[in-house]
């Protein structure tokens, strides 16, 4: 493993089609671990750089090019009030589970790289968010914050799960670091199909 820190700045909504009933669901907590990233704590105003095969909590780490990865930016850094991932030139995963036939709401805030250490060499700030079942079509779109501050996304990622587990996948477009920011991944039951 190749875990790097530093105390300087571096630098993929629709259901799916369905002609049942949906009835409310009974509120329930995230079924995304660790979605505002905060453990580990990266130092204070600095980052570390995860590469390929390794992980942050249970977010699992890959890459999109040889030397790719991602980074995780300190509170200082995002400025925000939660820690963040520069999904940059990598890919971040999580698998989850819900229950078959409920109504799956994914939401995230994300913002445009706000380090200054990247104003020169910002890189693609879009990237792609989607939801993969093991039996079926994945479901995902591509986003592009349009601010440094941070902001919900305007198109979540809502499914009916035909299956009981999945795998939540976030691809950045970045040829190098500087990539978008996000955090605060939430995946909620908001209700059930009729049987």
């Amino acid at each position: 493993m190749n875990k790097r820190t530093s105390v300087g700045a571096l630098l993929g909504a629709t259901i799916l089609a369905t002609t049942a009933t949906v009835h409310p669901a009974v509120a329930a907590g995230n079924l995304i671990k660790n979605g505002t990233f905060s453990a580990p704590i990266a130092p204070a105003g600095g980052y570390v750089e995860y590469d390929d095969g390794e992980n942050i909590g249970d977010w699992q780490v890959g890459e999109l090019k040889r030397g790719g990865g991602v980074t995780l930016y300190s509170r200082g850094l995002t400025q925000y009030t939660q820690q963040a991932v520069d999904i940059g030139p990598g890919f971040l995963s999580q698998d989850f589970e819900a229950d078959t036939g409920s109504v799956v709401d994914v939401t995230w805030k994300h913002a445009r790289n706000p380090d200054p250490a990247c104003a020169g060499s910002m890189g693609d700030q879009s990237y792609s968010a989607e939801v993969v079942p093991p039996t079926t079509d994945a479901v995902g779109y591509s986003y592009a914050p349009v601010g440094p501050r941070f902001a919900s996304v305007n198109r979540s990622l809502q499914f009916v799960a035909g299956d009981d587990h999945f795998t939540l996948v976030f691809t950045g477009r970045a040829p190098e670091g500087c990539g978008p920011l996000i955090t605060d991944v939430v995946a909620k039951v908001i209700g059930h199909t009729a049987a």
